[in-house]
């Protein structure tokens, strides 16, 4: 009865453990391409905040040989086997009404065990009781300590990978 009377709003969180996460680069020889079906992410309407977890063993590339050659030489997932994305989303968004909303998610993105600011756009939509979030966004493989694949001295990637993120997030608990 307090908190009733008091008027403290319950928190609202959305959450998935299927998460969309790809990146690709472009390569001379075969571009990099890869997907994980696997990520936990949480939102937390009330305040904004934003978490995912990506397990980097979970990602699946599209050629195999490539995959093991990134997991063992650059992503090194036997050192590094988790990446994630702990902050906050910004922009006006109506969680009780049907719409698309552009946003701002900031904070911190590890990698590689490297850890830095980011500020990227979005979008969040509201549908049906469940919550989408996309965004795409590059990452430069040098600011979390990743080396580029080379050949005969010569760079066999891009310096950055683009990511995107897909997610519906559902399942909202009060």
């Amino acid at each position: 009865i307090l908190f009733t009377l008091t008027g403290i709003e319950a928190q609202v969180t959305y959450t998935t453990n299927s998460g969309h996460v790809s990146f690709f680069a472009n390569a001379p020889v075969a571009d990099v391409d890869a997907r994980n079906d696997k990520t936990k992410i949480t939102l937390n309407a009330s305040t904004g905040e934003l978490t995912a977890n990506i397990d980097m063993t979970s990602f699946q590339f599209k050629n195999k040989k490539m995959g093991r050659d990134a997991r063992r030489n650059y992503i090194e997932i036997n050192k590094f086997p988790q990446a994630s994305f702990v902050g906050k989303i910004t922009g006006k968004i109506d969680y009780d009404k049907t719409g698309s909303y552009p946003v701002t998610a900031t904070g911190k993105l590890k990698v590689h065990g490297v850890e830095r600011d980011v500020s990227e756009k979005g979008t969040v939509k509201v549908q049906e009781g469940q919550i989408r979030i996309d965004s795409d966004f590059r990452v430069a493989l040098k600011d979390h300590n990743i080396e580029t694949p080379k050949i005969l001295g010569q760079e066999m990637t891009d310096d950055s990978v683009i990511v995107k993120i897909e997610a519906t997030l559902s399942s909202p608990s009060r």
